[in-house]
Parts: structure tokens; sequence; C-alpha cells
């Protein structure tokens, strides 16, 4: 139950504190538009990033290592290619800043990575303890 509680902490809680900041941050004036988008669609990206890794790892959990490994590496390519389009995409035709958007992006991106590893790491305690 605490892991369970850590893992929503650490892959909801947090990011959306983040958020919460830069949105106070720009309702006071303290941000401009642009940047204020730049670290939005950052966060965005990355957090969509981490949904279908999370997905594709419950989808793989309870399958034999072979299909896991599958499961979870193409997953990885899928979101490699998402996430390097999206972040084109965001460059060519949105007015954002490209360092605020590129450092938040690869921020949350590492992250939710780690959050994915100590997910998975819990996920292997579990098993072995069943």
């Amino acid at each position: 139950m605490l892991n369970r509680k850590l893992f929503i902490f650490f892959s909801v809680i947090i990011p959306l504190i983040t958020f919460l900041i830069i949105q106070f941050l720009y309702f006071s004036n303290s941000i401009d538009f642009t940047l204020y988008k730049s670290y939005t669609f950052g966060i965005l990206i990355a957090a969509l990033n981490f949904m279908i890794g999370f997905l594709t790892i419950r989808l793989g959990l309870n399958k034999p290592n072979k299909s896991f490994l599958i499961i979870v590496f193409g997953g990885v390519v899928i979101r490699f290619f998402l996430i390097f389009a999206l972040i084109i995409l965001t460059l060519s035709f949105l007015y954002v800043r490209m360092n605020s958007f590129i450092f938040t992006t690869f921020t949350f991106y590492f992250y939710y990575l780690i959050v994915e590893v100590l997910y998975l790491k819990n996920q292997k305690i579990l098993i072995k303890n069943e």
C-alpha cells in the first residue's frame, strides 16, 4: 500500500505541483506566454511518454519474459518515434522558446524514466514475494 502511494506521489503529485507553480507564475505575470507554452508543452509531451510507457509495462507485466520484452521494447520504439515527432512538430509549428522547451521535456522525460524503473523494480519485488 505504501509503495502504491509513493508511486502516485512521484508520478502524479510532484509533476502536478510543478505544473501548478508554472500556472501561478504565468497568471502572476512572472513569465510570459511563450515561456509558459514552452514549459507546458514540455511537461505534456513527457507525461504522454510516461503514460504510454506505463501502459505498455502494465500490459506486459503478467506475460512470459519473451512477450514482456517484446511489448516493453516495442513500446520504447513507438514512444521514441512519437516523442521525436511531437518535439519536431512543436518546434516547427508552435512558437516556443527552444531552450526552455527542450530543457523541460528532457527533465521530465528523465524524471518519469526514473519513476518507470522504480515501478518495475517494485513489481519485480512483489512478484518474487508471491
